[in-house]
Parts: C-alpha cells; structure tokens; sequence
C-alpha cells in the first residue's frame, strides 16, 4: 500500500506546477497529496528517525508563522477568515512529515518541473512567431504567473547533469528556456530583479559544480538570450524598463503619480503607520483605514486610497503584525535556507539526487526577494504554493538524506 501511495503522491507533484501556473488554482492537487500523506502517515506508523535540528527549525518557523497571526488577529478583534492565508502553514505539515519516511522519487519533481517549463515556454512563444494563440492567458495574474515561470525556468537550468546525455539536457536547457521567457513576457519588473539576484548567487556557489569554462559560456549564452530578447518588441521589456525609469524620475521630481509612484506612496505610508505602532502592528485587513485617516490628515496622496495593502511583504508585515511579525517572516524564509547553503556547499553534494534541495533553494530566493516589491502572503495562491512545496523539498530532501 505504500508504495502505491508513493507513486500516487509521485504522479501529483508531476502534474502540481502545471496545475499552479495553468489554473492559477494548485490546491485541488496539494489536497490531493495532503490527504495521501496523512493515509500514508496512518497506515505506516513505523518509528521514525527523529527530527534533526534543522527539521524543527523549519516546523518552529511554520508553527510560529500561524500562531503568530492567530495571536495578532485575535488582539485586533479580527475576523475568523483573516487567519485563512497563514493556516496553509499549517495544513501541510503532514506532507513533510510523510515525504520525510517515504521513498517517493525525485524524478517526479524534474519532471513536473520540465513538464510545466515546455508548456508554459510554447504558450508564451508560439503566438509571437506563429499563428497560434495561446492555450492561458493571465492579464490580471501576470505578477504571480512571472513568478512561478521564474522559480520553474530556473530551476530547470540546474538541472543539466553530466550523468544525463547531451538530447536530455538539450532538452532541459530548450524547456528551461522556455519557462524563463515565459517569465519575461509576463512582464513581473520584481521577479526580474529578483531571478538576476539569484543566477548571481547559484552561479557563485555553484550547486553544478561546472568548471570555470562551463560557467562563462553559460554566461555569454544568457547575456546572448537575454540580448534577443530584450530586443524582440513583443516582450515589451525595453518599453517596460524606459517606462518605470519615468515613472520614478516623474514621481521624484514632479510628484507625478503612477504605477510605480503610486507604490512609492504606499510605501511613505507603511512607514508612517509602522513608526506608530512598531511592535504589534494595526492588524489584518486595517491598512485602508489607517491610510484613509493619513490620507484625509494630508500626509499622503489621495490616489493611494484604493489599496489594501502596500505591495511589499515586510512592510505588509510590518504593518500589520510589527517588528515580531517581521522576525517571524524572516524565520520563515531564512530557516530552510540555511539548511539549503549548508547542503549545497557540501563536497559530497549531488545535484542530481538532491534536486529537492535545489529547487527549495531557487523558491525561497525568489519569494526572499520579490517580496521586496510585492505582497507574496497577500494571496492564498502564492502562500499555498510557497508553504507546500518548501514542504515537498525539504520533506524529500530529509528522505534523500535518511537514506544515503
């Protein structure tokens, strides 16, 4: 029974990218998965391998997480479905700990990866060069769309081996490519940040362990695919680049308001409501009143009235949960992370068995840094994404390690 449970649990996280990216709706797939583990979790109640430390640092920094905001939420008289976001912390525990006892392949990680890359790359490409339109389309969803193709895209460059043969990662390579595109098409200006900041961080530790060659023909190359497209008009990424220089020289110089004015604004604002409650915070869902009140007393624009929240997870946090919110987001993205460095910079680490580790790292960069420009919590989507699978990876990675 088990091993059909692995295989079941192996089939879901194949097709779980896909599911993200095309539906925009991946938890129908992570339920499926959550319900085989606690099954699994059930039926197999042998001793387990005690938690290393590191394993319960990354249970504390989710635990913590949610009761955290359960604490805030019920000090501010918040309503019940405030905490909803930051229950998926919870919720997939159970996911970890089965990934963590089971013998669920690796490859089906790759594969889901190099599965959701190709498609993804054809429905973005196709329609510039051919008569073709495309199978998705996301004009209200671009931000997290170019999110996700940045954390697959990438991730699919690392999978290149010297153990696969040359067709395979070719084909790697050309789906990773593909994703990677997507992402720039998408038009995510944080996520392009954020994916530069990461390349120059994994090509600097080198999880491949390429030679000196390898990684300057890998640079020229992407410098080369990066020319190419920057100068293909559909990408619109020389447009969108000259436009957020406007904006900020508009906004600087003559107050002018705009996309990226208008978020310089929320940030003047966040800053203003954190000075005055620096520790707790206001709490969940309070920002917009807390604006209106700044706004009417003359301190900010009154074009900022509309939003939420200020489009920046830490000053999201910060406003809303304060300086312990803050700690608890930074544990969150830094306690696995540790773990992934110190895999990584192992002599003995393998890249190909330990893709896992791999592919948690690239998703926490990414959210580490484009949080800096978007509230990547804000959404059950993203937040479900981030929190199954850094479950997923650190969860099969633990099993990996068990084993070897």
């Amino acid at each position: 029974m088990s091993v059909l449970i692995d295989k079941l649990i192996a089939i879901l996280i194949s097709l779980s990218f896909l599911s993200f990216l095309s539906l925009l709706k991946g938890g129908g797939i992570i339920l499926g998965i959550l319900v085989l583990s606690i099954f699994g979790l059930f039926i197999n109640q042998s001793k387990n391998k005690a938690l290393e430390k590191w394993e319960k640092f990354l249970l504390i920094s989710y635990i913590s997480y949610f009761t955290l905001a359960l604490f805030n939420n019920y000090i501010f008289d918040g309503a019940i479905s405030n905490i909803d976001t930051a229950s998926r912390f919870l919720l997939v525990i159970p996911i970890f700990f089965y990934l963590r006892k089971s013998n669920v392949p690796y490859k089906s990680l790759e594969y889901g990866l190099i599965l959701a890359s190709g498609i993804f790359g054809i429905n973005s490409i196709f329609p510039i060069f051919f008569d073709f339109s495309p199978i998705f389309e996301f004009k209200k969803h671009s931000g997290i769309v170019s999110l996700y193709s940045s954390i697959i895209g990438i991730t699919c460059l690392f999978l290149v081996s010297r153990k696969k043969s040359l067709t395979y990662n070719l084909f790697i390579i050309i789906c990773s490519l593909g994703g990677i595109f997507s992402s720039l098409l998408a038009g995510g200006r944080g996520v392009w940040i954020a994916s530069l900041f990461i390349l120059i961080i994994f090509f600097f530790f080198n999880p491949l362990r390429w030679s000196k060659n390898e990684i300057f023909l890998t640079f020229i190359f992407g410098v080369i695919f990066l020319s190419m497209s920057f100068l293909i008009p559909e990408t619109k990424i020389e447009q969108r680049i000259d436009r957020a220089n406007n904006e900020i020289h508009s906004y600087i110089k003559y107050g002018e308001m705009s996309s990226i004015g208008e978020r310089l604004e929320m940030m003047k604002s966040a800053l203003l409501i954190i000075r005055e409650n620096p520790i707790l915070g206001i709490g969940e869902g309070n920002f917009k009143k807390e604006n209106i009140k700044l706004i009417n007393n003359g301190s900010i624009r009154s074009e900022i009235r509309k939003f939420n929240h200020p489009h920046n997870e830490y000053l999201t946090t910060m406003v809303e949960q304060g300086l312990l919110g803050l700690c608890a987001l930074l544990f969150l993205f830094l306690s696995p992370l540790k773990k992934c460095k110190e895999a990584i910079k192992q002599k003995h680490f393998n890249s190909k068995i330990n893709i896992p580790i791999v592919f948690t790292t690239i998703l926490i960069l990414h959210y580490l840094f484009y949080s800096a420009t978007n509230g990547v919590f804000d959404h059950q989507n993203t937040t479900l994404f981030f929190a199954a699978f850094v479950a997923i990876g650190m969860g099969m990675y633990s099993s990996s390690e068990q084993i070897s």
